[in-house]
């Protein structure tokens, strides 16, 4: 597998390529672009050009964006070692309970893949059309206090501000950088690293593979939220595969220096360690250890 792509850069402009359907509004255009100056705002880029067409049917839009790496920093799949802790920057879970989430409320979305858990609620319509309401505002600049906000109203529905939240993670994901302190020195603690997009199983997996290494996962080091488990009723290794799966949380997984695991920022959490490639991926649990299962989502060409 070619190791192509780099990762430790800053982002610092975007262009937007849109095809606009026919009948589509001044004012539609003008949420399109809101939206985006929101989400440029919270990476402090810069909205450069772009171009705009007649789109047959429905929108569609592609955005490319620039930036810059320093010499020799860039940082790639390929540089674990055995030896090197697995780090995870952010929760695992969120993105995929806020698309079961919707689709419990709004109806399957047609895109194919294994079903997806329902919540367990009493009334899911009544509950779900309360939670749409809520989430109508959701962007990339919704913290956690607007949260607390929109869910001031639904006190009686059971984890609903977790909802709301896991509802943002799927629509409007955020990507959070590991540190810049972590990238740099003489000898950078971050080896290699990779985006959580496909699901942190498959994304894991890819990593190795690139590196040339196995790995050895802790299930009860992985940052999954409580309340996952709670609103779907799942637990051990259902909750665990359904973490795993969770593809579109755009967190960072990195190999990192074992001497460096003192420096990481809040929100990071060792899941476990790289080993020779003879070791295969495994994960540890209750029940013992077993291959890491097969799930996430897969590229098709």
């Amino acid at each position: 597998m070619s190791d192509v792509y780099a990762m430790g850069g800053r982002p610092e402009a975007i262009v937007l390529s849109a095809g606009l359907p026919p009948g589509c509004l001044p004012e539609d255009v003008d949420s399109i672009v809101e939206g985006l100056y929101i989400s440029c705002g919270a990476y402090g880029v810069r909205l450069a050009g772009g171009d705009t067409v007649t789109s047959p049917g429905g929108y569609f839009f592609d955005v490319a964006i620039a930036g810059s790496v320093p010499p020799g920093r860039a940082v790639r799949r390929s540089g674990a070692r055995a030896g090197d802790a697995v780090v995870l920057f952010g929760e695992i879970g969120p993105s995929l309970a806020g698309l079961s989430l919707l689709e419990a409320f709004l109806g399957p979305c047609g895109c194919g893949g294994p079903a997806l858990p329902a919540p367990r609620f009493r009334d899911c319509a009544a509950a779900g059309g309360r939670v749409r309401a809520a989430s109508a505002g959701l962007s990339v600049a919704t913290g956690a206090a607007a949260l607390r906000s929109a869910s001031a109203g639904l006190a009686h529905i059971p984890h609903a501000a977790e909802m709301l939240r896991f509802i943002q993670r799927h629509l409007a994901p955020r990507a959070e950088p590991a540190g810049a302190g972590l990238l740099g020195g003489a000898e950078p603690a971050i080896t290699a690293m990779i985006d959580v997009s496909d699901g942190l199983a498959r994304d894991l997996r890819t990593l190795c593979e690139v590196s040339g290494v196995g790995a050895e996962i802790e299930a009860a080091s992985l940052p999954v939220p409580e309340a996952i488990g709670e609103i779907f009723g799942l637990e051990g290794d259902a909750l665990v595969d359904f973490a795993l799966s969770s593809g579109e949380e755009y967190v960072l997984l990195a190999a990192v220096r074992p001497e460096a695991v003192a420096d990481f920022p809040p929100g990071a959490a060792v899941i476990g360690r790289l080993l020779s490639p003879a070791a295969g991926i495994e994960i540890s649990g209750s029940a013992g250890q077993r291959p890491l299962p097969p799930v996430g989502y897969e590229h098709a060409f």
